[in-house]
């Protein structure tokens, strides 16, 4: 599993894991920031990420499964682009369901008819 994405707390998460793990005869090796685990499956190691966030406050954050490797993921906060000076709103009368006196009136598209035969 990766632990690239959650700085500052990665010596917390081995122990945390070292030490539920090895209650249910597993093995826990590091490398880097990378942590192995041996002799769980993995929706029992992806449950124990999820115990150790909600432990340490870390309720925002996700745990991701990729193609066999757990990450832990952060918030992802979407922006949305700010509406420039050059938008105007529509104006009132072609948003609004009844007809504004003095305003042009809002015509239909033909539409085309089937001849009889």
């Amino acid at each position: 599993m990766d632990l690239a994405r959650l700085p500052g707390k990665i010596g917390s998460a081995v122990d945390f894991l070292r030490e539920h793990v090895k209650s249910l005869n597993g093995r826990v090796s590091t490398k880097g920031n990378q942590i192995q685990v041996e002799g769980l499956k993995h929706k029992e190691v992806k449950l124990l990420l999820h115990k150790f966030l909600r432990h340490n406050g870390l309720d925002d954050h996700r745990v991701l499964s990729q193609s066999g490797i757990l990450e832990i993921v952060p918030p992802h906060l979407a922006t949305h682009p700010k509406q420039g000076a050059a938008t105007t709103p529509p104006p009132a009368a072609a948003t609004m369901p009844y007809l504004f006196p003095g305003a042009p009136v809002p015509v239909a598209p033909d539409k085309k008819r089937r001849k009889k035969s």
